[in-house]
């Protein structure tokens, strides 16, 4: 395989995707960084990336930017708005697969999610298990499947209820010990992905250092942002759907979160996976809460100050 590549990454002003295109320039390949946003993309291009603003569901778009690369890094960008979030997935991973194939594309690593190799009650994970098929049926492309765990940045979610109410939050059993992983972590096992020699249609779990519960890490976060008394409240699962719709999530996307939280709880799925040292990545949650979490709080924060 040539040291240098040139390598389409979609997703790619996102948390995992903007990373992913510093990881894979500092290595010397040429990265070309497709979004909705051309607003979002001008950091990448300032870093050196070539940038090309469009929309991942129109197959022709993505063919032209697919069609000269060595390789790519593929994923349905998350719609918590769409209105039927599985068909949302199931389009824009079907017009994914038909660029792929008109483009001749060989090498792809694709986006997953742990959970993926069930064929129901994850929620939403439900439209990825469809999607590594779909690219797996690809003749002609070496693809290999990155199943990371719950993403820590999913905390984040949190920020409004610590600012208001003091408090974090969810659905989520405080004791339920489950694997957590911090986004930069993702995007180095995707960048470490593009010069590896793994196997066609492989699947590859990426689980964080270690389990934690939703206890765990809010006690990280109480410490990161000076709150050390901070609570996690465990709310009903009616009261949990009200926030998430309030939030502006779909009543789709609502049910398939509520759907994957019930199935968590009664540690059915996402549970329990066997831990080894390929599949553990090293980013703690006490460091995510320090390098990630706190100065988002901070921002937030002093948006929320009064002007003098």
């Amino acid at each position: 395989m040539a040291t240098s590549q040139h390598i389409v990454v979609t997703g790619a002003t996102g948390n995992i995707g903007s990373r992913l295109v510093h990881y894979l320039l500092e290595r010397g390949h040429r990265v070309t960084a497709v979004a909705r946003s051309q607003e979002k993309l001008q950091p990448l291009q300032a870093a050196g990336a070539d940038i090309r603003p469009g929309d991942l569901a129109d197959t022709a778009f993505l063919t032209e930017v697919l069609r000269p690369a060595d390789a790519a890094f593929l994923m349905i960008p998350p719609n918590l708005a769409a209105p039927d979030n599985l068909a949302y997935q199931a389009e824009v991973g079907k017009n994914m697969v038909q660029a792929v194939r008109a483009a001749g594309l060989k090498r792809a690593v694709h986006l997953s999610s742990i959970g993926a190799n069930l064929p129901a009650g994850t929620g939403p994970v439900v439209g990825l298990h469809h999607q590594e098929a779909r690219l797996n049926a690809i003749e002609g492309l070496h693809v290999v499947h990155l199943r990371p765990a719950y993403f820590m940045e999913n905390l984040l979610a949190n920020l409004p209820l610590i600012q208001h109410m003091n408090i974090a939050g969810s659905a989520l059993r405080p004791d339920l010990a489950f694997p957590m992983i911090a986004t930069q972590d993702i995007a180095a096992r995707a960048a470490a992905a593009f010069a590896a020699d793994l196997p066609n249609h492989s699947a590859h779990l990426l689980l964080g250092p270690r389990d934690y519960t939703m206890a765990e890490a809010t006690h990280a976060i109480g410490q990161a942002i000076e709150k050390p008394q901070l609570p996690y409240v465990p709310f009903s699962y009616d009261d949990a759907k009200k926030g998430m719709l309030q939030g502006g999530l779909s009543e789709s996307m609502a049910t398939l979160y509520d759907e994957m939280t019930r199935n968590m709880n009664e540690e059915k799925i996402m549970v329990h996976e066997q831990r080894t040292p390929e599949n553990t990545t090293p980013t703690t949650i006490e460091t995510f809460a320090q390098q990630v979490f706190a100065p988002s709080y901070q921002h937030v924060s002093s948006s929320a100050q009064p002007a003098a």
